[in-house]
């Protein structure tokens, strides 16, 4: 089909990142591409796929980029573009009508058009959850950490674990003979996050006291979308499982009077749920918790949220490789498609509009640094 061989590199940070592009590395070698990962985001590429928006596309002949997760940037929603620009990369994948009326609604601004289209393509680090051989991942999981499926089981997953809130969830689950599942994103020690790396210790050791073998805590490389199998109930403090927790129709419950900080210097400030979660308090936490659990509406209104959220479930890799096949033969071949995004028509802009649009900026980013 090509003259020569192409070869498609991934570029991530962490590991989250990286399981964004494993079921993308499948679907591009049955399509006889090379790929390779690597951690240098200024590295030299044929094709460069990449999910951060400060790395440098002009390393790669082609470049295409991704979000990193599905809250990304949420509290500048609708506009993530003015901060976190794509207009350097060729190809911009979305994965759900709610990030393209995002996006098209900030399209008339130069920094969130990537200069041969945006796409709305699915989610594809989920793509694996609808293959035949997740289950094999399933029973390896379950053998691996001894988990009992015959239980209803809790799944806590924060975005940082603080003030001992791993804790009241260890509790809530002993009191109703509930399994406890324990994911933490942060898989090693570092300078950044060392006040986060201890908190997790030390809440890791005094769950596994309060609530010893009914106590599973997975080892935080592990693909967090493998896990949900295994979940009836995620808790969380604002993180992004929330979303990914749609994909399996499992319910997100958010404490909404729980404290958040990024380190213990920090200033701590109420968590900001997202609103695809189930919000309650600390108080009503176990009441809740046994109220979801025990009632079906909650479902449906899963299923609405995921509509919104994640389009093409199972098949976003597929879709991906289609259009970057379809680019390499013409660049504007993927823009007949009906996964292009149409931008908005661009209206003039008055001087006035202009310059308010600029000091709500300046009042935007200087108010922002309390949020954080």
């Amino acid at each position: 089909m090509f003259e020569k061989k192409r070869k498609v590199t991934f570029f991530y940070s962490r590991i989250e990142e990286k399981q964004i592009f494993f079921s993308l590395e499948n679907e591009l070698k049955k399509s006889n591409f090379d790929v390779e990962y690597s951690k240098n985001l200024k590295k030299k590429a044929d094709i460069g796929f990449y999910c951060e928006c400060n790395s440098d596309p002009s390393n790669s002949k082609i470049s295409a980029i991704f979000l990193g997760g599905l809250d990304q940037g949420r509290v500048t929603w609708p506009n993530i573009w003015y901060d976190q620009p794509w207009n350097k990369f060729d190809l911009g994948f979305l994965p759900g009508n709610n990030w393209a009326n995002r996006w098209k609604s900030c399209s008339e601004n130069k920094s969130s058009n990537t200069k041969f289209g945006v796409y709305k393509v699915g989610w594809p680090k989920s793509d694996f959850l609808f293959n035949k051989k997740n289950s094999k991942i399933k029973k390896k999981l379950i053998k691996k950490y001894k988990i009992n499926t015959k239980k209803i089981n809790i799944l806590y997953a924060p975005s940082f674990e603080c003030f001992n809130q791993q804790l009241e969830v260890a509790k809530v689950a002993k009191n109703n003979n509930y399994g406890l599942i324990i994911k933490h994103w942060l898989t090693k020690k570092e300078k950044k996050y060392q006040d986060l790396w201890n908190n997790i210790k030390k809440s890791n050791l005094e769950t596994q006291k309060i609530y010893k073998k009914n106590t599973k805590i997975i080892d935080p490389s592990e693909n967090f979308l493998s896990v949900l199998d295994l979940s009836d109930l995620i808790i969380t403090d604002e993180s992004s499982v929330a979303y990914e927790g749609l994909i399996r129709n499992v319910p997100t419950l958010s404490v909404k009077d729980w404290f958040i900080a990024r380190h213990n210097k920090g200033v701590a400030r109420l968590v900001k749920p997202s609103n695809v979660t189930f919000k309650t308090t600390r108080k009503d936490l176990n009441k809740k918790i046994i109220e979801i659990l025990g009632n079906s509406s909650y479902k449906k209104k899963i299923k609405v949220n995921l509509k919104k959220e994640i389009s093409y479930l199972g098949s976003s890799s597929r879709i991906i490789v289609k259009l970057l096949k379809q680019f390499l033969i013409d660049r504007k071949l993927p823009q007949k498609t009906k996964y292009f995004i149409k931008p908005k028509v661009k209206k003039k802009i008055s001087k006035n509009s202009i310059t308010l649009s600029f000091y709500k900026r300046i009042f935007f980013n200087y108010f922002r640094r309390f949020l954080n």
